[in-house]
């Protein structure tokens, strides 16, 4: 089955598109960046979400298509509302519209628990936005969707930014100076 997974070259995607191709799926990666894991078995399409055109080429032939494309980092964008809503909304509905047109099955979508807090920022405000648009497409569209809400996560391909990753380098560093 072809799957495209966009933002397959940062820390959760890169993962979620091995895992598909693990499993003999034909997966499109498609990313702002080239990924350090891509597999000889992945397509990669250097591209923008906000790039209508290259979505909706990315797109074609797809059933499910996994989102994790737009801006993860709440500290480097806290004050920047434009970019934020431009990322993780805009880019989003280039995304359904073309979802749409081409009869995908189910979209998953990648959101935040911070959707549900008084903190998060500009990201939240973009998240929970991401979420109603969503809904509203399986309302007039019928897109079926997921949404996964994640928290906190670290792992392997953590870049530098990640949350956690921060706090157990703090504290790796603090120790050793003890």
């Amino acid at each position: 089955m072809k799957i495209t997974v966009f933002g397959g070259s940062g820390f959760l995607g890169s993962h979620v598109a091995d895992r598909l191709a693990d499993r003999n799926h034909q997966v499109t990666i498609f990313d702002k960046t080239k990924s350090n894991w891509i597999k000889k078995n992945q397509r990669f399409i250097l591209g923008d979400i906000l790039d209508k055109n290259k979505v909706d080429k990315a797109i074609k032939g797809s059933k499910y298509i996994y989102i994790y494309a737009g801006i993860a980092d709440l500290d480097e964008y806290f004050d920047k509302p434009f970019q934020t809503a431009e990322a993780n909304i805009l880019g989003l509905i280039n995304i359904l519209n073309a979802s749409v047109k081409h009869n995908v099955k189910r979209i998953i979508y990648a959101s935040t628990v911070y959707v549900n807090s008084k903190e998060g920022g500009f990201y939240k405000c973009s998240k929970k936005a991401a979420e109603d648009f969503i809904k509203e497409y399986k309302k007039l569209f019928d897109l079926d969707y997921t949404i996964l809400r994640y928290g906190s996560l670290y792992g392997p391909r953590a870049d530098k930014n990640n949350g956690m990753l921060k706090i157990l380098r703090a504290a790796i560093n603090s120790k050793q100076k003890s």
